[in-house]
């Protein structure tokens, strides 16, 4: 009975045999391989396609005398991608109608080499797969697809990729900048993504920023209060920071008064510049609706505002909190018949 017959194929996918060795593939044929492989081992000792070359020749030699047996090597392209694979059924192809087959050996140097098995599978039956893999390297080249093919859909991914290079690469920038005190900029920068997280207040984060690059392009006045207001809070923050520092060995209840007595206001006005420039932008806009909400925030502050005197001056009388209070409420009284105007 005739003897099958059995192609040993070697695959070289990203074509170091004709980058390095200036070799054009398909090679066939025990000692055109042999050639090819020691020309390539000699040129770069590391290079793991050479040891898939010897192996396939090593798999010649087991089989010979089982089946009618023959070995190739075929190779793709630099950029591998469809351009590799496109070239690699294209020689496959030629090689096929010079010496038809009834099944093929893949001999493989990795994990990338075997992308190519359903190009393969479609003009031949695949009867071995075989990997030729430096035995101290096996595990860490295993490592190393998992880690590129986790990189891979990462970056796919928007919302993985701000967590995994977003963070990251702002803590680092971060560390560039302050040096040591940096850390205390990244530990707040990370509870503060956790917060966001925590609270799910995405949505809330990307309208204001969705809304902030709407009014760059189509509202300039409410673009220019925003940057206004910005500056605002940020010269809040930067008071309540100072008057902080004052009280940091007294009390967790002294900061805090000292924060927001230092910051309300220009919080509050940072606030209403904001709201006032956003509304204001708009044709269709409730005039009475616009003034509330300024107002509800100034109640508030004025309440806070005195909590805050007495909490760092108890000698201060709580009539002065009392009266505070009083007059937050009116305010919030005018607020509220404003929202009741048609």
């Amino acid at each position: 009975m005739p003897r099958e017959r059995l192609l040993i194929l070697s695959v070289d996918r990203d074509n170091d045999i004709g980058q390095k060795i200036g070799v054009k593939a398909p090679i066939i044929g025990r000692e055109k391989v042999l050639e090819v492989a020691t020309s390539l081992a000699l040129k770069d000792p590391e290079e793991s396609d050479a040891n898939a070359m010897f192996g396939s020749l090593k798999i010649m030699d087991e089989l010979k005398d089982k089946y009618d047996v023959e070995v190739a090597i075929i190779a793709g392209h630099r950029n591998r991608g469809i351009e590799a694979d496109r070239e690699i059924s294209k020689q496959l192809g030629n090689i096929l109608k010079k010496r038809p087959s009834d099944f093929v050996v893949f001999v493989s140097d990795g994990a990338d080499d075997e992308y190519i098995i359903p190009i393969i599978q479609s003009q031949i039956p695949i009867l071995s797969v075989k990997r030729i893999v430096v035995r101290q390297s096996q595990v860490l080249e295993s490592g190393y697809y998992k880690i590129k093919d986790f990189l891979k859909e990462t970056l796919d991914n928007p919302r993985f990729a701000r967590l995994v290079f977003g963070l990251p690469s702002v803590a680092l920038i971060l560390y560039a900048l302050f040096d040591i005190q940096g850390w205390r900029f990244i530990v707040g920068f990370v509870g503060a993504y956790l917060f966001i997280k925590g609270f799910k207040l995405e949505d809330y984060i990307l309208g204001a920023f969705e809304e902030f690059k709407e009014s760059f392009t189509k509202r300039r006045f409410a673009f220019f209060t925003y940057i206004v207001s910005i500056a605002v809070g940020v010269l809040g923050v930067y008071r309540a920071y100072n008057s902080v520092m004052d009280f940091v060995n007294i009390g967790i209840f002294e900061m805090t008064a000292a924060f927001f007595i230092a910051s309300i206001y220009f919080f509050w006005i940072s606030g209403t510049i904001a709201w006032l420039g956003r509304n204001i932008s708009y044709k269709n806009r409730k005039t009475s609706r616009i003034a509330s909400i300024p107002l509800f925030g100034l109640a508030v502050s004025i309440v806070i505002y005195n909590a805050g005197e007495i909490i760092l001056d108890p000698n201060i009388s709580s009539f002065n909190f009392i009266i505070s209070i009083g007059l937050g409420f009116v305010i919030a009284l005018i607020a509220l018949a404003l929202e009741t105007v048609d």
